[in-house]
């Protein structure tokens, strides 16, 4: 997950410098758009309204107040800080009565923007597992709504009808497991959970690359399930035969047989119990036990927000020891249980990684469960979910090494880059945002030897590359290493090699 960014400031090299502070975070934030003044803000938030606003008080048109003012009338949830070097009592007073979070005063150091935007990114992470956790409970309080409607069990009518009146063209599948122990697995009662858990997220995922939003998936009892599915948000590419394709996947993962029984569309909540009594009568079945074990969206959503704690903790290595301290209870829980538990956390990482840091550039792959199954001691189940685990927290590696990257390494990345060019200590200093003279201290500090010195070396070792690899001339490298001066470029040369660039060819050919 990305937060949306807009900045407001009327002069531009402060602006220009907030770019590039909010480019240091760019794992967590990108910037949706930039304004001179607060009327041009206005304008621009409106097509994309931003996560966070950081904006100064004084601006043509519409000053940042009024600014923040037009924001919370138009109901906008746009977490607001203001950066401004008129600090004041009242200010600040007109500032909290709009919502706005923080207040920081210029001149202000690159630590004061970094945290803020560090913390309004936990802020925004919590807030939208908070969220996922509501719509995970609403959700399973709509599916029971809708499933006692089906079933011909007391429900709120108004509610069924408003759910089936946000589909479209609602048409209604049932979806049966006739046997859970095929003749070709020997599959025990024990596994039955497990297999409920794998045909719901296999039977999910099929279904959402069909109808994205648009799907209703819930079980009546052990074996069997309603499918609400909203034509009018199927995919142009969804083929006609996708409950085939939705029964050869669950053949293909797990060898088990899944019947499907379209009863057409429906709009009420007399046309679902009609369905449902038309789907009885076809094979004359058993209501079945509706208290059957099933893995539910709300332990899915608990471990994830326990996942997002651990991962924002100021302890940074809490993540990596919480997980494994996970994988090794789970290898001490018996077999069955432990499956369960190994799946519940694999699918929560892959669902937090897919919803929340879809940048991380982990590889989300498909649970195998055929894989899972053939586990046979708890042991070997905890190995398996290593894999999942191993991946994550690499990529959480990723991502606090780039939140953790000091000045000097950003400063050598730089160098490393810009050496042929004009790169001198004035230049680094601003690419890293800060005071030179402090910024000369910090490096010699951290690297043993000033930065004049070691962008000197740097070309130098550049230039003994070309001197040794190709057959351009001195003038040449000179110009390509930085040293616009050819006269200069052999002093230094000199100086630090103990010969002249001439000489250095020469003794490499005489090798």
């Amino acid at each position: 997950m990305k937060g949306k960014l807009f900045i407001a400031e009327d002069q531009p090299n402060f602006r220009k410098g907030l770019l590039k502070l909010a480019g240091k975070r760019s794992a967590e934030w990108v910037v949706t758009g930039e304004a001179a003044n607060g009327r041009d803000a206005l304008l621009m938030m409106e097509k994309c309204v931003p996560d966070l606003l950081l904006t100064d008080i004084r601006m043509p048109h519409i000053d940042g107040l009024q600014l923040a003012e037009e924001i919370r009338s138009r109901g906008w949830l746009t977490k607001i800080v203001i950066v401004t070097g008129f600090k004041d009592f009242s200010y600040a007073q007109s500032a909290v009565k709009f919502g706005v979070l923080d207040f920081i005063t210029k001149p202000c150091v690159e630590t004061d923007i970094l945290s803020v935007l560090d913390r309004i990114y936990v802020q925004l992470i919590e807030e939208s597992q908070s969220q996922l956790l509501v719509e995970g409970w609403k959700r399973q309080h709509e599916d029971s709504e809708l499933r006692s409607a089906i079933m011909g069990m007391p429900c709120s009518g108004e509610e069924v009808e408003a759910l089936l009146k946000r589909m479209k063209q609602c048409e209604l599948h049932f979806l049966r497991i006739p046997t859970y122990f095929p003749p070709e697995k020997h599959y025990s009662a024990q596994d039955v959970p497990l297999l409920q858990f794998a045909f719901a997220n296999i039977a999910g995922e099929q279904l959402n690359k069909w109808f994205p939003g648009g799907f209703r998936l819930f079980p009546l009892n052990a074996s069997e399930w309603a499918l609400l599915v909203d034509r009018s948000a199927s995919r142009p590419n969804t083929s006609p035969s996708w409950l085939q394709i939705l029964t050869d996947s669950v053949h293909h993962y797990l060898r088990l047989a899944l019947e499907c029984s379209g009863q057409g569309l429906c709009a009420s909540t007399e046309e679902l119990r009609q369905g449902y009594r038309r789907y009885r009568r076809e094979g004359d079945r058993d209501h079945g036990s509706a208290n059957e074990s099933l893995l539910n969206q709300t332990a899915l959503y608990e471990k994830e927000k326990e996942i997002v704690t651990w991962l924002m903790s100021e302890d940074n290595s809490r993540l990596s020891r919480e997980l494994q301290e996970q994988a090794v209870r789970i290898s001490h829980l018996p077999p069955q249980t432990a499956k369960i538990e190994a799946l519940l956390l694999a699918a929560a990482i892959l669902r937090l990684v897919q919803v929340q840091f879809p940048e991380w550039q982990m590889a989300v792959r498909p649970i195998d469960w055929d894989s899972v199954y053939k586990c046979a001691t708890p042991e070997d189940i905890a190995a398996w979910l290593q894999g999942y685990i191993h991946k994550f927290l690499q990529s959480h590696n990723n991502w606090l090494a780039s939140k953790n990257d000091n000045p000097v390494k950003q400063a050598i990345r730089f160098i490393e880059e810009s050496y042929m060019g004009v790169c001198g200590l004035a230049e680094v200093a601003a690419h890293v945002h800060l005071n030179p003279s402090y910024f000369s201290n910090l490096f010699k500090k951290e690297t043993g030897e000033s930065i004049t010195v070691y962008i000197q070396n740097l070309r130098v070792q550049k230039a003994k590359l070309l001197l040794k690899s190709t057959d351009m001339k001195i003038f040449e490298i000179s110009e390509a290493t930085g040293f616009n001066d050819s006269n200069y470029f052999t002093h230094m040369f000199n100086k630090i090699a103990g010969v002249s660039p001439k000489e250095y060819r020469k003794q490499l050919a005489g090798q």
